[in-house]
Parts: structure tokens; C-alpha cells; sequence
């Protein structure tokens, strides 16, 4: 990049102290995206959740493709096609998404997560929450 040059991108910056030290050295603007806070006035420029919610999403059709079955309930006159059951490791933006989205495609979804308070919301996106009881609560 040319002298004056400005470098908007996950940096990293502090586990890549080279690759500061090289924009330092050849002079370029650097803003990392990593480093922006995660606040209400901030929330525009939240690149993470928003890659972790794309991921989410790509993730439960990625794992469409490879099973070979369908998701959904299916009723034909040949018999009826009992629908999938996804399990999700984790509540959070990604798998807030994962639920969301295989719920669209018609699985039955069920999710754990260590954080408990994240019950609520795997309920309200139509989950049922898996409690393993003496192990994290």
C-alpha cells in the first residue's frame, strides 16, 4: 500500500504486532475493526455479530446439504417422512441464527448452551433448551 494509504480491517493488533509495525513503517492509516467497541452507539460497525450471524445461517445449510435428508415433516401417499433433528452447541449470535434457521427449514431444533439465561431466547425462537443438571448450573 502507498505512503498516506488508509487500512480498514481485523487486525488483530494485539497477537500481529508485525503487521502494525509494518503499516507504521510504510506510513498507512490503519483502523481495525476488531477493536471497535461493542456499544449501542457502535452497533453500525459491529462486524463480528454480523459474520457470526452469517455463519449461523450458512452453517445449518451447509449441514442440509451434507445430510442427504430433508428438514421438514413430509406426508406423502407413500408414508410419512419424519422431519430432522438439529443440535446446536451454543446460544449466541451464531446460534441464535443456526436455530432461526433450521426452524425455517423445518427441523426440530434442540440447543444447549453454559450460559442458562440464554434459555429464554432458544424458547421464543421455537428450541427446547437442553439442561445437562449438575454439570454447568
Amino acid at each position: 500500500m502507498k505512503k498516506g494509504a488508509s487500512l480498514i480491517s481485523f487486525m488483530w493488533a494485539a497477537t500481529n504486532p508485525e503487521l502494525v509495525e509494518a503499516c507504521v513503517k510504510q506510513g498507512i492509516n490503519a483502523f481495525s475493526i476488531d477493536a471497535i467497541p461493542r456499544i449501542s452507539r457502535a452497533q453500525k460497525m459491529d462486524a463480528l455479530s454480523s459474520q457470526a450471524n452469517l455463519a449461523g445461517y450458512k452453517s445449518v445449510i451447509m449441514g442440509a446439504n451434507a445430510l442427504g435428508k430433508i428438514f421438514p415433516l413430509l406426508m406423502t401417499a407413500a408414508g410419512t417422512i419424519k422431519p430432522s433433528k438439529v443440535v446446536i452447541f451454543g446460544a449466541g449470535v451464531a446460534g441464535l441464527q443456526a436455530i432461526a434457521t433450521a426452524k425455517r427449514l423445518g427441523a426440530i431444533v434442540e440447543v444447549t448452551d453454559i450460559r442458562p439465561e440464554t434459555k429464554e431466547q432458544v424458547e421464543s425462537l421455537g428450541g427446547k433448551f437442553i439442561t445437562v443438571k449438575g454439570c454447568f448450573y
